[in-house]
């Protein structure tokens, strides 16, 4: 039997190492026990800040509710907050920077409201402890993400000790069952977590570092999220994990395809996607299920990270080229419009003019229509971060003359695909409110292309057929929408 302690999730009858890192949560037992009564006397507004990818999201998501169900007020008004909670990532430097940034200019507020709490989570927290404590010395507390359920209480005792620099030890495990009860009414899409951590060893990458190793969610958990986002009205299911398609179920034989057709099972839901799959994990019966499961929409992420065979291998990826085009060339015999999107760093350390072209000659063949194209940011703790100090180190200029040449193309490949819609109807899933323009919405097609329209909120979480009128690299826009085509 495997199962999870409420509090920190452990498994059940530990090995003496689980038994010997229990023995350090005796504060945070103690802790529970002590504001157990004090729970919601605190009543202050949080604020949540997400940086990062949809993984931080939904864990923003969950832990709104952890933080509701102890007695706090969740407020989107930053300046309206009694705590503000900066929930990062440190995949890209940019990315730590720019919450270090915000982070010091938040704590300027402690000078003036003695009250007011910081709070770091998530990627940063994990691999940076004392070093934020030491950049940001009116920090309050920090939580790595496997700490996200004991949240609630690290503000807690933060106010009741009136004082700073609390952290609390990572467990072992993280504890899924806080992402089981997080949905709302009118939520069209959901993500579902399915894994936390990673067990590859890429070279450039840091997650293993920040969540750990991988960790399979239990099968039923992550079916019980999913209904229950159906009762609620959601349409549309994202799988998340840093690999998903290495999911299996901690308990059983159950494996990726086995929960693909569960959740194809469960009537309320339409669509379903997944991110991230790793190519050196695409099995025949992935790519057949694009072709027998009906609500499996026909859009892939597919993260190559370079063209060059001799720079994955440098990665340390465990596919080569050749993977990737027998990928896509299936996929795209099981529907010629599958939209496919990737993720590519340019200026890896060693990376030469000749292997750049083979990325570029790569990204002309796939004809991907969205990329995440990334500058290489050496990450600490990582293989190769040592040698972008070294002669291998590639100019500033040449990553970023690179990023822009890949750019370019991505937005000349981005038109073309968007223009076979033009004209035609699509069946659109609103998701919610356009970012400009009155009583503008929008929402996505199978392709995963956004779509934006003109209509009334209660068409949110409904389907549309919309005639497509206009499109750009980045968006498609309706020109007539059929109010039969609700679903």
């Amino acid at each position: 039997m495997y199962c999870y302690d409420n509090a920190f999730g452990l498994k059940s009858n530990p090995t003496p190492k689980q038994a010997k890192n229990f023995a350090r949560y005796n504060i945070i037992i103690h802790i529970k026990t002590s504001l157990r009564n004090a729970m919601c006397s605190v009543k202050k507004k949080v604020l949540i800040k997400t940086y990062g990818c949809q993984m931080n999201e939904r864990d923003t998501e969950a832990l709104k509710v952890l933080l509701m169900e102890a007695g706090f007020t969740i407020t989107e008004k930053e300046g309206d907050e009694d705590v503000v909670l900066l929930n990062t990532c440190s995949v890209r430097e940019a990315a730590e920077l720019k919450a270090l940034g915000k982070a010091g200019r938040l704590l300027r507020k402690k000078k003036t409201h003695a009250d007011y709490k910081v709070g770091v989570m998530g990627c940063m927290a994990a691999h940076k402890k004392e070093l934020l404590f030491k950049k940001l010395p009116g920090l309050d507390f920090i939580a790595p993400p496997k700490a996200l359920h004991l949240i609630p209480e690290l503000i807690q005792q933060s106010y009741a000790r009136h004082a700073n620099q609390v952290a609390v030890p990572e467990p072992t495990f993280l504890n899924f069952s806080c992402y089981e009860r997080t949905y709302s009414k009118h939520k069209a899409v959901a993500r579902i977590p399915i894994q936390q951590g990673c067990n590859m060893a890429c070279s450039y990458c840091i997650v293993p570092k920040t969540r750990g190793e991988q960790q399979n969610r239990p099968f039923n958990s992550i079916l019980k999220e999913v209904k229950e986002a159906a009762q609620w009205g959601t349409k549309e299911i994202i799988l998340l994990g840093q690999i998903v398609n290495t999911y299996h179920d901690p308990d059983s034989r159950k494996n990726f395809i086995d929960l693909l057709e569960a959740v194809q099972n469960v009537e309320a839901i339409k669509r379903i996607r997944f991110i991230s799959p790793h190519p050196a994990f695409f099995s025949s019966q992935l790519m057949q299920a694009f072709k027998i499961l009906p609500k499996l929409c026909p859009s892939l992420h597919l993260p190559i990270q370079s063209g060059s065979d001799r720079i994955l291998k440098a990665m340390r990826r465990a596919y080569t080229k050749a993977k990737i085009l027998e990928i896509v060339k299936t996929l795209r015999t099981i529907d010629m419009r599958a939209s496919i999107s990737t993720d590519i760093i340019v200026g890896y350390p060693g990376e030469s003019e000749e292997d750049f072209q083979e990325t570029v000659a790569l990204f002309k063949d796939i004809k991907f229509d969205m990329a995440y194209i990334f500058k290489y940011s050496p990450r600490p703790l990582t293989w190769v971060a040592p040698q972008e100090q070294s002669l291998m180190k590639i100019p500033e200029k040449v990553k970023e003359d690179r990023n822009q040449y890949l750019l370019s193309i991505l937005t000349q490949c981005s038109t073309e695909y968007n223009r076979q819609f033009m004209g035609k109807y699509q069946e659109v899933l609103i998701e919610g409110k356009a970012h400009r323009g009155e009583h503008k919405l929008f929402g996505k097609n199978i392709y995963n292309k956004k779509v934006i329209l003109t209509g009334p909120e209660s068409w949110i979480n409904t389907f549309k057929h919309v005639q497509i009128g206009k499109v750009t690299a980045s968006t498609l826009e309706e020109k007539v929408v059929e109010d039969g085509g609700t679903l």
